[in-house]
């Protein structure tokens, strides 16, 4: 496909900022043609850039890829003025430092509007940028708590669970691109600007949403049910044959149950009183729950999906990495692709760490007339050169003289 045809094109984007739902807001744009210009320095590297700890920087193109990599120390005077030069001819901005801290580089969103006046600003924050907690510094992690989310995970009469991830930054790296392709159409429309505020903590509120709409109805606080479900039994994952192998499992309906029976060999206790109702088999899931279990335990987990799937009943093992790699469903998609990374090391600049090869994910969307691009993974100051002669016509005694006193670095 042309490249006319990518929904981005012609958009460029200056990203200043480290961690997760900044950096996978850039990638989404990236992939959809915008031009984003990682802005970054040698001297105090995004820790992300350390991930997974078995090997270094792997992680790394899942979130850069695609993507124009730069060294400037925004702290330093040169550096100060080659940024302000690349907001001149982009058209969004987008950080998640804090405004004390850009007001200190000198980069404030009232400076950066009167370098460029018609550009669009993503301010992505903790808590929220005004508020009682405006000033909190927060994590991904932690907003779990806050948000309502740890509350309803894990297993009844257990302390609150966290899912041991950054789980709001990645709603808010999806909901991010679609404030910022808003506000491009808004702008293209009226020629107005934008300022844009969001906040990783409401974006991990919202997923809690149904719990808040049953407590202002009924004054019920969200159980935690650890993976069974009010109206389905039997309902959770269980083990099966190997290691760390299981299959989940969901019986909504009489008729479902009924094909699950069939399935596991119609056993005297499918027949039973204690399991004739959805409510008699939800009232006795302990037990229901270890007949299961003694059912999938000498059976591979490809096996109890297969046979379930096959007789109506909803059924898919769990998977792990490999499940995930190999299989053929996402191999027919192109989801998986090969792509370099470099090895950080904390006590090397980026530009002298070893280069390997890894896979990463594509962009899960595709669309039939707009394709949606892979894209090179640059490492660190990768793409130098190329910003700073071709965006902003630097020569290269002047690029020298830059990198010399540690502005570009």
């Amino acid at each position: 496909m042309p490249d006319a045809k990518k929904p981005l094109l012609g958009i460029r984007i200056l990203e200043l900022g480290p961690y997760v739902a900044l950096p996978m807001t850039g990638r989404i744009l990236a992939s959809m043609g915008a031009e984003v210009i990682k802005v970054e320095t040698n001297k105090v590297l995004d820790e992300m850039n350390f991930i997974p700890a078995w090997s270094r920087g792997g992680g790394q193109p899942e979130f850069q890829r695609a993507k124009k990599r730069i060294t400037i120390d925004v702290r330093t005077v040169g550096g100060l003025e080659v940024f302000k030069e690349l907001v001149k001819v982009s058209d969004v901005f987008m950080t998640n430092f804090r405004r004390n801290i850009l007001d200190r580089w000198g980069i404030d969103f009232p400076e950066l509007r009167r370098v460029r006046p018609d550009i669009i600003l993503m301010w992505q924050t903790g808590l929220g940028g005004i508020g009682p907690y405006y000033t909190y510094k927060s994590y991904g992690i932690l907003v779990q708590h806050m948000g309502g989310v740890s509350l309803m995970s894990g297993e009844e009469g257990e302390p609150p669970a966290t899912i041991n991830s950054s789980y709001s930054d990645y709603h808010t790296g999806v909901f991010q691109p679609v404030a910022i392709m808003g506000a491009l159409m808004r702008r293209r429309l009226t020629g107005q600007p934008a300022t844009m505020e969001s906040s990783i903590f409401k974006s991990g509120a919202v997923t809690a949403g149904p719990a808040v709409l049953d407590y202002q109805s009924t004054g019920r606080m969200p159980p935690r049910i650890g993976n069974r479900d009010p109206f389905a039994a039997p309902h959770g994952v269980y083990r099966c044959q190997g290691d760390d192998r299981w299959c989940a499992i969901a019986v909504q309906t009489d008729d479902q149950w009924l094909a699950f029976c069939q399935a596991v060999g119609s056993p005297d206790w499918c027949t039973e009183d204690a399991f004739a109702s959805i409510e008699s088999r939800l009232a006795n899931q302990d037990r229901l729950d270890e007949l299961v279990g003694k059912w999938t335990a000498d059976k591979t987990a490809e096996e109890v999906m297969a046979g379930l799937q096959e007789v109506g009943v909803s059924a898919c093992l769990v998977s792990q990495g490999k499940d995930l790699y190999e299989g053929e469903h996402l191999k027919s998609r192109d989801f998986f692709r090969t792509t370099p990374f470099y090895l950080a090391d904390r006590d090397r600049p980026a530009w002298e760490w070893e280069s390997g090869e890894g896979i990463a994910s594509a962009t899960p969307p595709k669309m039939s007339e707009s394709p949606l691009d892979f894209g090179h993974y640059s490492n660190v100051g990768g793409d130098n050169d190329y910003v700073f002669k071709e965006i902003l016509g630097m020569s290269q005694k002047e690029m020298d003289r830059l990198t010399e006193n540690q502005s570009l670095f």
